[in-house]
């Protein structure tokens, strides 16, 4: 995504008193444009606007995550799929992600960090709500013989989800932030993602936590 393109969202939301809260949530950027809204995954508006990023709320849609992301792919392939949801569950979260969502938000999430998210996966990256990914990966089983990364590259992968910077994992770890960046640096390489954000949803993904 260019700095400064418009990015095109449509909500799968059925509720209007959150549509009417996401778009006072996005007015504060201008560059975030609401396109359409609807209640149905499936609607065949999605694939007539081809939005850049599809927010879904999972909630009360009267479908499984897995279908409602399916059908969100059905209407608008191109389109980048986030789940919203309250559930702070690391299943629901597990689910979603697994079902090739590109990110997954609580909906007590402040206004700035769903703008950020926005951006991040229009940008190609992918996220996952710190606090539920942090605590699946603090309760990985030791299962790090059966993933690419080292024992100590796991450890990072946890605070990174944690939402810890490379300072306070430095800190954490007894490590200079230099050799903590370093460490970031081989991650990102080793798993295939651009930004932070996508490291915990690879972790997942792959089945790395449970």
């Amino acid at each position: 995504m260019v700095p400064g393109k418009t990015v095109r969202v449509y909500l799968v939301e059925p509720h209007r008193v959150v549509i009417d809260a996401l778009r006072h949530v996005f007015a504060k950027d201008p560059s975030i444009v609401i396109v359409g809204t609807s209640g149905d995954p499936g609607s065949p508006e999605i694939g007539e606007l081809r939005p850049d990023l599809i927010f879904l709320d999972v909630d009360a849609l009267g479908l499984g995550v897995e279908e409602a992301i399916a059908a969100c792919d059905r209407s608008s392939p191109q389109s980048r799929v986030c789940v919203v949801s309250v559930e702070h569950r690391p299943l629901a979260m597990q689910r979603a992600l697994a079902a090739k969502a590109e990110a997954y938000v609580a909906k007590d999430t402040s206004p700035a960090t769903f703008i950020e998210i926005v951006h991040l996966v229009a940008n190609g990256d992918a996220y996952a709500d710190p606090r539920i990914a942090g605590a699946m990966l603090r309760r990985r089983s030791t299962r790090a013989g059966r993933s690419e990364l080292s024992s100590r590259e796991f450890e990072i992968v946890r605070l990174i989800a944690d939402g810890l910077s490379n300072r306070d994992i430095g800190k954490r770890l007894m490590l200079s932030e230099k050799t903590v960046k370093n460490h970031v640096s081989h991650i990102l390489g080793k798993l295939h993602v651009n930004a932070r954000s996508g490291v915990a949803v690879y972790a997942i993904r792959k089945g790395l936590v449970r």
